[in-house]
């Protein structure tokens, strides 16, 4: 895990252009980032105190499920990168939120605001 100095957004995945265009993002929008290629443990997330966790793709989500269901405790909000195609999967996942391709600014703090992420 490569975390910032305030880290609140925890990015999962291995798409490393996809992963600086949402650091970009948040970090523009007062968010802070921690980023991991592989989903760290739900005891270890938990550590961290994210504000929310955005994985970069539903296949990542899908292979997600048991952190997901273990972190129902700590009340973290799961968002994913999708396409309109995958939100109801998505939904069934465990997802709170999709960011739609292609992202913008806009919307990548949209996401954050729809699922009460505080800065």
């Amino acid at each position: 895990m490569n975390p910032s100095s305030h880290a609140k957004i925890l990015v999962i995945g291995n798409d490393p252009a996809l992963a600086y265009l949402i650091g970009r993002y948040a970090e523009q929008g007062g968010y802070g980032i921690a980023t991991a290629q592989v989903v760290p443990s739900a005891a270890e997330t938990c550590a961290l105190q994210p504000a929310a966790i955005l994985f970069q793709s539903v296949e990542g989500l899908a292979t997600s499920e048991t952190l997901i269901r273990e972190m129902a405790d700590c009340d973290v909000p799961v968002l994913v990168c999708s396409s309109v195609t995958d939100q109801a999967r998505a939904r069934e996942l465990g997802a709170d939120h999709c960011l739609l391709h292609p992202l913008t600014y806009d919307s990548v703090l949209a996401a954050f605001i729809a699922t009460n992420t505080q800065v």
